[in-house]
């Protein structure tokens, strides 16, 4: 039983030791517990303050923002600077904005905490995942699965912690505050560990940051593979648009308490760690383009029934196929992105930030009010999952065997 549970071993470099790699695996597991606190709270948060559909549409526009500026500079500094500096820097500030949520009295405050969030999140997990991946190069996707089985621990844990918050009668803020501050202590550890220098070379050469910066840019924009999951990234964007409100679907569409939501929440990611182990022995197997058609497919005929069964149950029966194929986009897209022009994750990064430019979440809150939330929910999810079946039918396939 127990060598069934067992994952196979994935080699990486020498250069990576095992504290480095925990750390590495800790990165977006705090940032998926930290801003796994806001969203599960938004019902709440939305009463005590008062928060339109458009205002809680800005709080997540002000983090694209700022992210869409800082992102791009940390993550061309990935593949040329220290690492640990990186990612003690994001660990400290992702900390201090929950906290300063969790103490936020007006909307203009709580808009403050999500802009330093912008501004700390990518440094840390982005650089994360240029860590993980570069270290283990013969199998990219299957490492960032468990990544990402790790870091939907995280998020698991956050609706774990408001229920718990919840049923004991404590107050939201007092645990947003708590976890905020626990963050400070792992950035301390972080800024004593060694992390492997980058793979392109550049750690050591004596070029200037900003020559070595261009040079990546320049090599990473040349390469089509580049475009093309810009492109799938894009529309992966397009289709996490309603997730901004699906705690407050739940709430006033579907009918859930703020209990009921975190319950519900659990289950979602209690579904996506088992998809992402069956992922993981999946990609050992099978290439990870068939991986992706499996999944738009499903997700066309699976999320219009979540979304239109009526029921409170019914959400918690759809919900099990749904996020099963919803979880296997991220580890896949990301883990191929990075790793499309070799030893330039970190430039690669950068350029996807920039994709936050484009107000995703503050265009869905517009058409929620026009059209309700639940038709602009359908007419973008069932949109993005067409476009997404036309860019993986453009995606590189499997190697011909000679």
């Amino acid at each position: 039983m127990l060598s069934q549970l067992k994952l196979p071993p994935i080699p990486r470099i020498a250069d990576l030791s095992n504290r480095a790699l925990w750390l590495s695996f800790a990165a977006r597991f705090t940032d998926e517990v930290l801003s796994g606190l806001p969203d599960v709270l938004m019902p709440t948060i939305r009463t005590q303050l008062g928060l339109s559909y458009v205002q809680i549409s800005l709080l997540h526009l002000a983090l694209n923002y700022v992210a869409a500026v800082i992102e791009p500079i940390a993550d061309l500094l990935i593949d040329i600077w220290q690492r640990r500096w990186l990612l003690a820097w994001g660990a400290a500030g992702v900390g201090i904005a929950v906290a300063l949520m969790g103490l936020a009295p007006t909307f203009l405050i709580l808009l403050a905490g999500f802009a330093i969030y912008g501004l700390a999140s990518g440094p840390l997990a982005h650089t994360a995942d240029v860590v993980l991946v570069e270290s283990h190069p013969q199998a990219p996707d299957r490492i960032f699965a468990r990544a990402t089985m790790l870091d939907t621990l995280g998020a698991l844990l956050a609706p774990l912690l408001v229920t718990a918050t919840v049923w004991a009668g404590a107050s939201w803020r007092w645990l947003m505050i708590t976890v905020g501050a626990s963050s400070l202590l792992y950035a301390g550890l972080l800024l004593k560990t060694r992390f492997p220098s980058p793979a392109n070379g550049h750690g050591t050469r004596t070029q200037t940051l900003g020559a070595s910066a261009r040079q990546n840019l320049q090599l990473v924009l040349r390469n089509r593979q580049t475009w093309s999951w810009l492109a799938f990234i894009f529309v992966y964007t397009l289709l996490e648009a309603p997730l901004v409100f699906q705690t407050v679907w739940l709430n006033e569409v579907a009918g859930m308490s703020q209990s009921l939501i975190g319950l519900y929440r659990a289950l979602e990611l209690i579904v996506h760690l088992v998809s992402l182990f069956y992922l993981d022995r999946w990609l050992a197997r099978s290439h990870y383009r068939k991986v992706l058609q499996m999944a738009n497919l499903g997700l066309l005929f699976v999320y219009p029934l979540w979304l239109l069964w009526p029921g409170v149950w019914a959400r918690f029966l759809w919900a099990i196929p749904l996020n099963f194929l919803f979880a296997v986009y991220w580890p896949i897209s990301r883990s191929q992105s990075l790793t499309s022009v070799p030893g330039h994750g970190g430039t690669m990064t950068a350029i996807q930030s920039l994709l936050a430019l484009v107000p995703v979440s503050l265009l869905f809150g517009l058409l929620a009010q026009a059209v309700t939330l639940t038709t602009a929910s359908l007419w973008v999810s069932v949109g993005a999952l067409l476009l997404m079946l036309l860019i993986v039918a453009r995606l590189p396939g499997p190697a011909r065997r000679s």
